[in-house]
């Protein structure tokens, strides 16, 4: 059992893992396609609030709380405005819809000075202090604004609020509020369209009659430096008495370097494996006896923690030592403690899912390895990039998925599972890469597919396979499935699915945009493994007057027997189960219509040897 305890001022955007993302510079992108790499649960937490302080910036500076006051090298950019900016890149856009819009609100209003672009932006800081709150008789605090921002165009701003309780003489640590809003996204888009951001300051701020509050925009070291900042609607309130919060969840082969897979085949899946919730303390006690129960089905996990203090997040996670079959697993995280439990009022929160499968053997008919659960996660978080994604990118874009290899095994190619915006006509190349070249830029591979066409037929199917002359043998390591993308100048685009619902370590996946550098990715890129030789049409043993027709097929198949044996026939799908099988000792016909279209395998066996064949269900 493993617990972990880190102090959490705010309730946002969480990963189950934390792991450095690389020193690369940020994708050039052309077009921004900005999904959440998890479901974000909803920023409020809805609870009987005793409002302590509020400010809706009616009279805009002069408030009826006080004089708000201005500082920092750029202060005189905050004003009272109904508009989020009257600059260049964003001059006249539409208001906040904050709660009291009417009345106007706050804006840091930088697009305004980085007007006109010529010679250079300006980078720019600028704060805005409250005036003084007495808090002396509250024993909790909790922060509460609403706001919207945009910033500009490399790395991250600082955009931060700060707690002072002696006057604005001393001021605590700076909170950031960003809550991983990207660069040139606004706040509300990237929050699931919420204005709302919460922070506990309790232990700042809560007993103490001299109160203030510092909002600071923070471009210096940001190389340019502009949009906007809004604020609005600002509230000061109790905290609930008891609430706890499941921010996330994970379950993990432990020699996967956390990276979590959608499918894995059964000899590739680990013995042990991790299971566990981050959970955070947003009451305003200390909860006793919490406990992290995880319901999978076929196993369960349980880890307790005596005592958990407010304003903290732990890590609660147990390792199991599992068997598991081929089965989609679905799992329900579920966290409660003596004071909390299930008839609680904001018990809501206290819940996380998570789905993984385990696929056949990498031995049978059909076995896929997968990094994304596109077909496993019951509501996937989807984006996707491609060849026309990235600045220079049309033709020999990398796009590359980490896989974990347990126990010998062969492959024989590589999915791409496409996204829409692909068309016919563009080129894909598979191949296997070692993990390190790859982060020298050395596109060096160690197995290489041959070429194919992107088709209609493929995009209509969803993805296109692309298969080695033979099969490969990979021992136990860590290796990228790879493809290399041309379009021929983005007149046959090739867009790859991007399952975002799980966080992943930054080099799950990555791209190599060429005559530039690779860049991490962080989440599961639909690049998938076809496993074992059985996907190759390889014979067992030949059999004498037999063959499978006609392929592709519109459902039906003819197996011929020529030699009057006794045969087994077996069809497996994709995942490696039996969809159908019969014994005959003369020519035969199977139809798949009912199990609808795709690739299937047929297995014809006796006494003297097998064969496979792979056919196509149109």
């Amino acid at each position: 059992m493993k617990k972990i305890y880190v102090s959490l001022l705010f309730i946002g955007l969480v990963i189950s893992s934390a792991v450095a993302q690389s020193n690369s510079a940020p994708h050039r992108l052309k077009t921004v396609n900005h999904v959440s790499d998890v479901t974000v649960k909803p920023v409020t937490n809805h609870y009987a609030k005793s409002v302590l302080w509020t400010e809706d910036f009616a009279g805009g500076l002069n408030s009826t709380n006080g004089t708000w006051t201005v500082g920092g090298t750029n202060g005189d950019i905050w004003k009272h405005s109904f508009f989020k900016s009257s600059g260049e890149w964003s001059s006249g856009t539409n208001p906040m819809a904050s709660t009291t819009e009417a009345n106007g609100y706050m804006l840091f209003d930088a697009d305004s000075v980085n007007f006109p672009v010529s010679p250079n932006y300006i980078n720019l800081t600028g704060e805005l202090i409250s005036p003084t709150i007495d808090l002396s008789g509250a024993t909790s605090a909790l922060l509460e604004f609403q706001q919207d921002f945009r910033f500009c165009c490399a790395g991250s701003h600082d955009i931060t609020v700060s707690v002072s309780n002696d006057g604005g003489a001393t001021w605590g640590p700076a909170s950031n509020v960003t809550n991983g809003t990207p660069t040139n996204d606004d706040f509300y888009g990237s929050n699931g369209d919420s204005y709302v951001f919460q922070l506990n300051i309790s232990t700042a701020a809560a007993g103490n009659s001299n109160v203030k509050l510092k909002f600071t925009w923070d471009g210096n070291a940001s190389g340019t430096s502009h949009y906007y900042w809004t604020i609005d609607d600002i509230n000061i309130s109790t905290l609930p008495d008891h609430d706890l919060v499941a921010l996330s969840s994970w379950v993990v082969g432990s020699t996967n370097d956390g990276i979590e897979y959608g499918k894995t085949p059964e000899d590739q899946a680990d013995a042990n494996w991790i299971v566990g919730t981050e959970v955070y303390n947003f009451g305003a006690n200390v909860e006793t006896n919490v406990t992290l129960d995880a319901d999978f089905g076929g196993f369960t996990s349980q880890t307790i923690e005596a005592s958990f203090g407010l304003d903290t997040t732990i890590f609660m996670q147990s390792t199991e030592a599992l068997t598991l079959t081929p089965a989609v697993y679905n799992g329900t995280y579920t966290v409660t403690s003596d004071d909390e439990t299930a008839a609680s009022p904001l018990f809501g929160n206290n819940t996380r899912t998570r789905e993984f499968e385990i696929t056949a053997a990498s031995t049978n008919p059909g076995s896929i390895y997968a990094q994304d659960g596109i077909d496993v996660y019951a509501n996937p978080i989807l984006s996707s990039l491609g060849t026309a994604s990235f600045t220079g990118a049309a033709d020999a874009l990398v796009c590359a998925t980490m896989y974990h290899i347990k126990a010998t095994t062969e492959i024989s190619g590589i999915r791409v599972m496409l996204a829409n915006g692909s068309t016919p006509g563009g080129e894909v190349f598979g191949s296997i890469k070692d993990t390190s070249l790859f982060w020298q830029n050395n596109m060096t591979s160690l197995f290489s597919t041959n070429a194919s066409i992107v088709s209609g037929a493929d995009i209509n199917a969803g993805f296109i396979d692309v298969y080695f002359s033979s099969p490969v043998t990979l021992t136990p390591g860590a290796y990228y499935a790879a493809v290399e993308l041309f379009s021929n100048s983005n007149a046959g685009d090739i867009v790859v699915l991007d399952d975002q619902t799980v966080p992943q370590p930054f080099d799950a996946s990555a791209i190599y945009i060429p005559n530039d550098q690779s860049y991490t990715n962080g989440t599961a890129l639909g690049i998938r493994m076809l496993m074992g030789s059985s996907w190759l049409n390889i014979d067992q043993a030949e059999l004498n007057g037999v063959s499978v027709y006609p392929n592709p097929s519109s459902g039906v198949i003819n197996i011929t027997n020529d030699a009057g044996s006794e045969n087994t026939i077996e069809v497996f799908n994709t995942v490696g189960q039996v969809v159908t099988e019969k014994e005959v000792s003369s020519d035969t016909t199977i139809n798949l219509s009912s199990h609808g279209t795709g690739v299937y395998f047929v297995k014809v066996s006796n006494e003297t040897g097998s064969i496979m064949e792979r056919v196509v269900i149109q």
